[in-house]
């Protein structure tokens, strides 16, 4: 049953981050790569959230993955970083976000707040997780570099 679920899990965070990429005319040199950055990514919050240490958490070091993957990659394919940063389209709080709205409409304004705050969380998650891998990026180049 467990390689079931998790076969679920690849196939769906592949094909999710590669129809985003189709539906923003991505180039198809960086598409295959992009969805497998995506794949990898979401298979770490995956893995992290099943494990019970969190979703934020769990959204951070996905992004940071995708963030690290992302560099690497725009380096070896020659282009920019930006054709890789479709890989964090899997860790963005979509149900999360409904169902905060959900709950406004509704009038449970408790449940409503609590659920705005843990997206607005996931997402300072995600970002903080993707600024952090070019900021390592970023020290790894200078040090690499000769003066």
């Amino acid at each position: 049953m467990f390689f079931y679920h998790l076969f679920i899990q690849l196939s769906f965070s592949y094909l999710g981050t590669f129809t985003f990429g189709l539906f923003i005319n991505m180039p198809k040199k960086a598409l295959h790569t992009s969805s497998l950055i995506g794949m990898l990514g979401w298979l770490l919050y995956w893995t992290i959230y099943r494990l019970a240490l969190g979703s934020i958490l769990a959204n951070f070091l996905a992004a940071l993955l995708v963030g690290l993957l992302g560099i690497f990659c725009s380096i070896k394919k020659k282009m920019p970083t930006t054709m890789f940063s479709t890989g964090l389209v899997p860790l963005v709080p979509g149900a999360s976000g409904y169902q905060a709205l959900a709950a406004f409409i509704n009038a449970q304004t408790t449940v409503a707040v609590s659920k705005t705050i843990h997206v607005a969380m996931v997402a300072g998650a995600i970002a903080l997780g993707y600024v952090t891998a070019q900021v390592i990026a970023d020290v790894f180049y200078r040090k690499s570099r000769p003066r």
